[in-house]
């Protein structure tokens, strides 16, 4: 009879443990690989909650987690036990709506959002996208967690765009859906002014500044 193998069976059970679970290079919140972090994103616009083991932290778990797939890369991604794939393999089935489905997500609204800046927040925006220069758009973006960013970024083709106060947002089909009646004005802070957005859909404590 085979000896236990250790890692294998501390594999088996991060897997059965998580629902959603990624090994990956750093953690949720410092990817330490471009791979890890772009599965991260696609992670983080689905699901609120999933779990993360730095292989970078383990040199068994790193090695056995590839032959326990029999997938030479990382990140690796397992979904209720079942083994998805690499970086690869997630972006393709994000693009085609299959990952939504399989981590029951929504696949996002299917019409603009109504979204409404203050003027000193529109006049805010209007500054950030003069100084990034480039072909750039203010994109809002909002995760499965409510928590809201506004980055100057390329525009998608599936992308909304939402005007108020002479400025312009392009929002995702999923930022759409959680980002209705959104209000983004300019607060005070310690650091000086930031950008808020106000999400009144959703739970109190998850309407995050950007």
């Amino acid at each position: 009879m085979p000896e236990p193998d250790p890692t294998r069976e501390r594999i088996q059970q991060l897997i059965a443990d998580h629902p959603v679970m990624l090994f990956m290079k750093g953690d949720r919140s410092a990817p330490q690989c471009g791979f890890s972090a772009n599965v991260v994103g696609l992670l983080d616009q689905l699901v609120p909650e999933y779990a993360t083991f730095d292989v970078l932290s383990d040199q068994a778990v790193r090695e056995g987690v590839k032959e326990f797939s029999e997938w030479p890369t990382i990140p690796q991604l397992y979904v209720r036990g079942e083994f998805v794939g690499g970086c690869d393999i997630v972006n393709e089935l994000y693009e085609s709506g299959e990952l939504h489905t399989l981590l029951g997500a929504p696949k996002g609204r299917e019409t603009a959002p109504s979204i409404a800046l203050t003027p000193a927040a529109a006049a805010a925006l209007s500054d950030g996208l003069s100084r990034a220069g480039g072909d750039g758009v203010l994109r809002l973006l909002i995760d499965a967690r409510h928590q809201a960013r506004i980055v100057v970024a390329p525009s998608d083709a599936s992308d909304f765009t939402v005007e108020s106060c002479g400025v312009t947002l392009h929002v995702d089909p999923l930022t759409a859906a959680r980002a209705d009646d959104a209000q983004i004005d300019v607060e005070e802070t310690r650091r000086g002014p930031r950008l808020k957005v106000l999400l009144p859909h959703a739970s109190p404590d998850a309407a995050q500044g950007a």
